[in-house]
């Protein structure tokens, strides 16, 4: 089911797993896009959550262009902790191997490290999908 979409992204949810999907679509967006997107995911996330505790997250980044340091930036301060908070334990990324790609995991790595959060990179759709639904979002101890 499509929650939100703009020239950049697809959120979807996807009750079987449950989790919410960003398909990030091909070409450039603007910073500001790139915010409103993430602050839906957050809203869209605590809505959902109240009624799927073992809600997840999952992006494919495979079309993913460029992130500026900025946006980066905003990630780490901003949508980490505000997920984190929200519940968030679990969470899956499709990337290929660009530069943008690249530098999105290096900064989940080095943030979500010691974190409730855990997540694991994928090198395709049903595989991450299968390893969210397999593992349900249980206790990561």
């Amino acid at each position: 089911m499509i929650l939100y979409e703009s020239d950049s992204a697809i959120l979807s949810f996807d009750s079987s797993i449950p989790c919410l999907e960003l398909i990030i679509k091909p070409g450039l967006r603007n910073s500001k896009e790139f915010k409103k997107t993430h602050k839906i995911i957050i809203e869209k996330f605590i809505e959902l959550k109240e009624h799927h505790a073992n809600l997840c997250f999952f992006i494919d980044g495979r079309d993913l262009f460029e992130i500026t340091k900025r946006e980066i930036e905003w990630l780490e301060k901003n949508f980490f902790p505000r997920l984190e908070n929200a519940g968030l334990t679990k969470k899956a990324f499709l990337f290929f191997d660009s530069e943008a790609g690249k530098s999105v995991l290096a900064t989940y790595k080095a943030k979500l490290d010691g974190t409730k959060i855990m997540f694991k990179e994928f090198k395709s759709f049903q595989q991450a999908k299968a390893w969210l639904r397999e593992t349900e979002n249980s206790n990561f101890k």
